[in-house]
């Protein structure tokens, strides 16, 4: 059997509340990436917005992070990451993807290849 690729799914919102449909989201794609033979979910991360996203009627990000880490007590592949909702201010999206590229390639083993002994990840890159 051909390797799958590793990859890890990533939410960014509001999540005010988190709904199960949030939830069912990431079961379907995940289904979807492993029907496809190409691919291996390796993981799920939701990353509540800033308080300074100024949306109307946004409950404070703690108690955002709060009703996610509520609802993923029975996954045991999605977790909540609050950076993005930690920051100073609002950022943009593209800005968390890079975050999360940089903090997965941090945490997989890294194997030494033929690059003059360069650390080597099978993770694709996000375009920047």
């Amino acid at each position: 059997m051909k390797s799958r690729i590793p990859v890890v799914l990533l939410a960014c919102g509001s999540f005010n509340p988190i709904t199960n449909m949030h939830l069912r989201l990431f079961e379907v794609a995940r289904d979807h990436l492993h029907q496809t033979g190409m691919y291996q979910v390796i993981g799920g991360i939701i990353s509540p917005v800033n308080d300074n996203y100024k949306k109307k009627d946004l409950v404070a990000a703690r108690h955002r992070v709060a009703m996610v880490q509520l609802a993923l007590q029975t996954s045991d592949w999605i977790r909540v990451d609050p950076w993005e909702s930690e920051q100073p201010q609002w950022i943009e999206t593209v800005k968390v993807l890079r975050h999360h590229h940089r903090e997965l390639l941090r945490s997989l083993p890294q194997t030494e290849g033929r690059n003059q002994g360069k650390a080597v990840s099978r993770v694709p890159a996000v375009q920047q």
